[in-house]
This record gives structure tokens, sequence and C-alpha cells, in this order.
């Protein structure tokens, strides 16, 4: 082949070359204009968070969310994430498929942090809206509120109820009817010949703490759930010449708060028995 023919062909490899350069560039840019709706509604939403409008990014995510979380729910979640610490976010990758998409990437916080994101997002109507978020490995949806704290009349009668039902084990030495009202959580891990033993030491003492039910108990500190989901009551019983101490834990089961631990204290001042 010829010097010049050669070079010809040289030329027409970098130009082929080239083009292969610039195709590829336009079909990125491609992908990346045809997605930029899903990161553009991604970023509304997640503002409205950084924002501390949380009202107004559940008002604009899907349907579908709302179906799965009200709203005191969701905004309960978002602060438990962190996402209201919003401040930025860079992307990595992001598609369609027929009318659901999703964002993946960092956000980087207002306190200089960053988390892992996926924003997932459905089409409703002319918009992208977001029904699913992952933060930091945590899926918004799974959190769920806290239950409330029963009202204080209502506080008062689980305390009378558990303590009186205990100190009827303790007087018959027979735990049964008191294992019977535990929360599931507490039944597996006990038996009523285990909590016999376990307040063996009432029993040996004789201790009667029957008088607690013409008193009213005093609450302190004031009742709480705590991160695990567990209402926690504490407080003790004015009586004379001993007074009753206690601590309760409940777990909500079937709609209800079923006792799941107690600690009972009898004594004066600080001296306890």
């Amino acid at each position: 082949m010829k010097k010049g023919s050669l070079i010809g062909c040289g030329i027409a490899g970098i130009l082929g070359l080239g083009l292969c350069v610039a195709l590829g560039a336009v079909f990125v840019g491609g992908i990346f204009a045809l997605t930029r709706p899903v990161v553009d509604a991604s970023e509304q939403f997640l503002a409205l968070l950084g924002q501390g409008r949380f009202a107004d990014a559940y008002a604009s995510a899907a349907a579908d969310l709302r179906a799965r979380q009200d709203e005191s729910s969701f905004t309960a979640a978002v602060q438990q994430l962190g996402l209201g610490d919003y401040s930025s976010a860079s992307w990595h990758s992001r598609q369609i498929e027929n009318q659901e998409g999703t964002a993946e990437g960092t956000v980087t916080t207002k306190s200089g942090g960053s988390k892992s994101i996926s924003v997932r997002l459905v089409r409703e109507g002319s918009r992208w809206a977001v029904v699913g978020v992952r933060y930091g490995g945590v899926e918004l949806a799974t959190i769920k509120s806290p239950p409330p704290v029963p009202a204080e009349a209502e506080l008062e009668r689980m305390v009378g109820d558990a303590l009186l039902g205990f100190n009827n084990g303790v007087r018959t030495k027979d735990f049964t009817t008191f294992y019977g009202r535990l929360s599931d959580v507490w039944k597996k891990e006990t038996t009523p010949e285990r909590l016999r033993t376990t307040f063996q030491d009432f029993i040996a003492k004789d201790i009667d703490i029957a008088p607690i039910k013409d008193v009213k108990p005093r609450l302190a500190p004031p009742a709480a759930v705590n991160d695990k989901g567990v209402l926690v009551v504490a407080g003790h019983y004015p009586t004379q010449p001993s007074q009753v101490r206690f601590e309760l834990e409940y777990a909500q089961e079937r709609g209800g708060w079923k006792l799941m631990g107690i600690a009972v204290s009898v004594g004066k001042g600080n001296t306890t028995e």
C-alpha cells in the first residue's frame, strides 16, 4: 500500500474514533436529559425536608406512600432518620422504566456528614412523585411513630392492676394468674414457677402491698415510650409506714399495653426491701 493511502486510513481511523466519542457523549447526554425529571423531583422533595416543610413534602409524595404512612408517622420517621438535615445531593445513578423511576446517590447534610440515598418515584399524571426513600440503608416507610402514652388515669389503673396482681402472687405463693396477664414477650422468657423463684424474697419476708388499692400512685418521672417502643412507668405509692416504689415496662400487643417487666421495692426513705 502506498504511503498516501496509509495516511488516509489513519485519518479515517482518527475521524471514526472521534465520531464514536461524540456519539457516546450524545448518548450519555441524552440519558441524563431523559432522567432529569426524576432527579429534579427527588431534589425538590428533599429540599422541602431540609427546610423543615414536612407537611408540604408529605403532600407532594405519591398516593401510595401516603396510603402506607400517615403524616404524623411520616414526620416522625423523617426526624428520626435525620432527613431534615438535608443540604444537597449528588447522583451516581438514575433511571426510568415505564412509569417508575429511581435516583441513587449521596446526601450531604448541613452538619457536613454524608449518607447514601435511594429515591423511588412513580408517574402520577404529569408529574413524578416520591413513593419511597431509603436513607442510610433504612427505609423511611418502615419507621413507625411511637404509640401515644396513655392518659394519667389509665396509667394509674394499669399500675394498680399490675402491682395488686403481683401482690396476689406473693400472698398465694402462686404466680399462675399473674403470668396469664403478661405480654407474650415476657411469657416466652419465664414461667409461673420461675416468677415464684425470682420473687421468693417477698414471699419469705411476708410482704403485703395490698394497702396501695386505696392510695393514688405518684408517677415520676413522667411515663414515656422509649426508642424501642416500650412504655416505662415509674413512681411510688405514699403508703405508711413504708412506701411502695415501682418501675413497670409495657409492650403494645394486640392494640393494648401488656406488662413485660416489673421492679418493686418497699421501705422507708432510701431503705428498701
